[in-house]
């Protein structure tokens, strides 16, 4: 099947507004409280970098600047007219907004593998970038599953390569939220890249709408997931 308008040759500019903030934290209300700059970003060393961070704290903004250390997985946050630089650097933890910014931007350092960006993946990771939304792509959108929790929906517009197939796709998810009896709708539209040499499929992933995107390190895809559905429609075993 021809994928029509999909033009990864090209390449989407950093931003040249530095004000530009891109949320990155939610609290237990489902209030944004982290921001981060990504034009800010610096590179500090082979395995760390430096970004410009804003922190909701009571009801106000607190500006700063975020240190992560790649290969050691930690990270020093430094706020703004803070005096004190003897605070100890502090462990990632996983599924946090500080472990977001660094599996998207580690990426960029020595210590990518630790991240999961490996040789052997490579081919996921590693491919051209999209040059539009996948709101926009064209050919028609087929319903994988939906329940009380989320919907995933694809195109069967979708490309073939050595190794994976290409799709964009929409998400949708009910989040709950501490103390709020409603059921709040996230949903986005995405592009991902499902291998059909093992259960591993990639994202693509972008923080503001004028910021160079990257494919995320793989992840394996759990059963009855989106992933496994496109797997078993367009690889050929």
């Amino acid at each position: 099947m021809i994928f029509f308008n999909l033009n990864f040759s090209g390449k989407l500019l950093a931003h040249n507004k530095k004000s530009e903030w891109q949320p990155v934290g939610v609290d237990n209300y489902g209030n944004i409280t982290q921001w981060i700059n990504p034009s800010s970003y610096k590179s500090l060393n082979k395995d760390s970098f430096r970004i410009k961070i804003k922190l909701l704290e009571g009801n106000k903004n607190v500006r700063g600047r975020l240190d992560i250390n790649c290969r050691n997985k930690d990270y020093y946050l430094r706020k703004k007219r803070e005096m004190s630089q003897k605070d100890p650097w502090n462990k990632i933890i996983k599924g946090s907004s500080f472990y977001e910014i660094a599996e998207f931007y580690c990426k960029r350092t020595y210590a990518a593998s630790n991240w999961g960006y490996t040789t052997l993946t490579k081919y996921l990771w590693d491919i051209e970038k999209p040059t539009y939304s996948a709101s926009s792509h064209e050919g028609n959108w087929v319903t994988l599953y939906k329940n009380n929790s989320s919907e995933f929906k694809y195109n069967l517009n979708t490309q073939e390569n050595s190794g994976y197939v290409l799709a964009a796709y929409f998400y949708q998810q009910n989040q709950s939220y501490k103390n709020t009896k409603s059921r709040l709708a996230k949903s986005y539209y995405g592009w991902i890249a499902v291998s059909c040499r093992t259960n591993l499929h990639s994202t693509f992933k972008k923080f503001g709408h004028h910021i160079e995107g990257e494919w995320m390190a793989p992840k394996k895809g759990v059963p009855g997931g989106g992933a496994s559905f496109i797997r078993k429609a367009k690889c050929e075993y």
